[in-house]
């Protein structure tokens, strides 16, 4: 594995090196070794997640029963149930939902709610969950399971699928020492039952380290040790470095690897080549290897559940984490309907004044510049951290074929668009009645609904291609300031400059405020007072908006939804599809 130089004269670093070893059936394997000696780098390359990209460079000779194959496929990598460091758990379900929806939706579609049932609980027994089977794993601002049950849990979601190989990054960071030696006894159950297990691990205590099988150590990128546990005292001390009485093993090791350069521990005979039999043709000029000694069939079977039943699933737990999680729902609808009041006192039946005065006609325009800017910002805003903070949770079940991005993507949208209609239902109503509007309500309220939702399209977009929500929010002003700079309400569309004014024709506000202008002024349009019509067109002039062409803006408003909703889908998959 190879990093190459961005710079023209940067040198190409090596990260691994000659990297071998064997992950053998009912056996479970430690990577261990100092930090930036490749134990991750090489686990991700094991499990497919690493590929040659850009200046990363992977020459690997990777095999599953002394088969060669590329771990990167996904007939391979459904074989591998892989278990992340950090525990991407949905926070306000259960471990038993949490085994349950990855069952339902990876196994084949012919299997019954009962024996999914029986199958989770089964599941739940073994892996020590009973206790605490129907609590919330929780999270920062969610009480929840412990670390080792979260942890448990994580690995539960992945075994329902039978994998040949389980992979774990640092399956006991975060956990006190007893509940780290019930990780590995878990682990050896898991081999027991027919699986290969390999995991990184950074410096575990000696009882833990006591329970693994076989140990791969590396010093940066290089094998320094490959064997059974066992025999590691003997190794190291045939090459001068006796271990201590009373001595942790994992402790001496890592300490020799950390005090000697590679040059002496190459002088010392660490570093061993791979010299086992090999019973197939090695492929010219690779230098990994990887065995999957004598593995029986997976398990798994490829046919999916229908894409219906991933939306119906994906649906029903949006909607139960909502259940759940109420204190960002209820704190989005306590604002609205505060800001709204608070708005509708200030301005009260301020749009329902006689409009041959051209102050009133500037101040109806003036309640519904405030009652748009809210819907835009109000709505925004919650859809903006939506996805970025459900990310680590959709990468790990999309990497593992979970559902369909579109199915994701369409469950998300239709929740959002419920909460939307909520909040902006009642911001609606407030606004309506309290600052006097005069035009048809269900034609008002399908006007903010409708920039509502193109608006949170603009948040999804930004929230899909940034991983940061902190840099997206810094980014947020960047795509609505503009919209209020040229939706015409601040100055006058003909008062820009003239190579700029084509920016208000992909500026959602600007439709939204023209259709609500339009709707909200044509009882004045149609009176007969020749003052009032005069000031009211004036006021249309001003904003660059025609009656006649008010469908035109429909029709622009709702494709900007559909151009960016589309648009966020695509960046959401590629993201994705990257990442993994």
């Amino acid at each position: 594995m190879k990093l190459k130089g961005k710079k023209k004269n940067e040198m190409t670093r090596t990260l691994l090196d000659d990297v071998w070893g064997e992950v053998p059936k009912k056996e479970i394997t430690a990577i261990m070794g100092p930090s930036g000696s490749g134990k991750t780098s090489l686990l991700n390359i094991l499990a497919g997640r690493t590929v040659s990209k850009g200046n990363l460079k992977v020459e690997a000779d990777v095999r599953l029963d002394n088969v060669t194959c590329d771990p990167s496929s996904i007939d391979v990598r459904k074989q591998i149930a892989f278990v992340a460091q950090d525990d991407s758990l949905q926070i306000t379900a259960t471990p038993r939902e949490c085994i349950k929806f990855s069952a339902k939706l990876r196994l084949p579609r012919s299997i019954t709610n009962e024996q999914l049932d029986t199958l989770t609980n089964k599941m739940i027994e073994e892996l020590g969950l009973t206790s605490c089977a129907d609590t919330y794993v929780g999270g920062p601002l969610l009480k929840g399971i412990s670390g080792g049950e979260r942890k448990r849990t994580s690995v539960g979601v992945e075994l329902v699928t039978k994998p040949a190989l389980v992979f774990l990054d640092e399956p006991t960071s975060g956990l006190d020492s007893y509940s780290a030696t019930q990780l590995v006894d878990l682990l050896h159950k898991i081999a027991d039952a027919g699986s290969s297990v390999l995991f990184t691990i950074h410096q575990p205590s000696s009882e833990v380290f006591n329970g693994f099988d076989r140990v791969v150590l590396l010093k940066e990128g290089r094998v320094m040790y490959q064997g059974s546990t066992g025999d590691v005292s003997s190794y190291f001390a045939d090459r001068s470095h006796p271990m201590p009485d009373n001595f942790n093993p994992s402790d001496w090791i890592m300490t020799i690897a950390q005090q000697n350069t590679t040059d002496e521990l190459e002088g010392f005979g660490y570093f061993p080549k791979d010299e086992r039999e090999d019973r197939a043709s090695i492929v010219k000029g690779k230098s990994l290897r990887l065995s999957v000694l004598d593995s029986e069939e997976s398990g798994f079977d490829g046919r999916k559940v229908s894409f219906g039943t991933q939306l119906s699933m994906l649906f029903k737990r949006e909607l139960l984490n909502m259940k759940r999680d109420t204190t960002a729902l209820v704190a989005r609808i306590g604002l609205t309907i505060f800001l709204n009041v608070l708005f509708g006192l200030i301005f009260l039946r301020a749009a329902d004044k006689d409009k041959t005065d051209m102050s009133n006609v500037q101040s109806t325009l003036g309640c519904y510049i405030l009652v748009v800017l809210n819907t835009m910002f109000g709505s925004a805003q919650p859809a903006l951290f939506a996805i970025p903070a459900e990310r680590p949770v959709f990468l790990r079940e999309y990497s593992t074929n979970h559902y369909s991005a579109g199915a994701y993507f369409i469950s998300k949208m239709s929740v959002e668009a419920v909460t939307t209609f909520l909040q902006i239902m009642l911001m609606a109503v407030i606004s309506y009645f309290l600052m006097g509007f005069q035009a048809n309500f269900a034609i008002f309220f399908l006007n903010l609904f409708t920039l509502g939702m193109a608006s949170t399209a603009v948040s999804v977009l930004l929230g899909c291609a940034i991983e940061d929500p902190k840099m997206a929010q810094e980014l947020l002003p960047l795509l609505f300031v503009p919209q209020m700079l040229f939706s015409g309400f601040f100055v006058a569309i003909s008062f820009l400059p003239s190579w700029l004014r084509w920016i208000q024709w992909v500026c959602s506000l600007t439709y939204g405020l023209r259709i609500g202008t339009i709707v909200e002024l044509k009882s004045c349009l149609d009176d007969d007072n020749e003052v009032a019509v005069a000031n009211c067109e004036r006021l249309l002039s001003q904003l660059n908006a025609n009656r006649d062409d008010q469908w035109w803006y429909w029709i622009v408003l709702i494709s900007l939804f559909v151009a960016l909703r589309t648009s966020a889908f695509f960046v959401l998959k590629a993201k994705a599809a990257a990442f993994y």
